[in-house]
């Protein structure tokens, strides 16, 4: 990932990143299934989805971090 699209993440608020990281998760899971039930093997679509969630969670603790060590 660019350092230019890590940096739009990191502008986003707390809850744009959660939701965002819903939606990869949601997205994550269906490709899961569709794996499963039809036997497409979509894995480096799978491996940039893991990634982006993994991604999204640290920025999301990052935020909360840095909002409980404000108060």
């Amino acid at each position: 990932m660019k350092k230019s699209a890590k940096a739009e993440l990191r502008a986003k608020s707390l809850d744009d990143l959660k939701t965002m990281m819903t939606e990869a998760r949601v997205g994550l899971m269906q490709s899961r299934f569709a794996k499963a039930v039809e036997g497409k093997a979509i894995s480096i679509k799978n491996r940039d989805q893991r990634r982006q969630v993994a991604r999204l969670e640290t920025m999301i603790a990052e935020k909360q971090a840095a909002q409980a060590g404000a108060k």
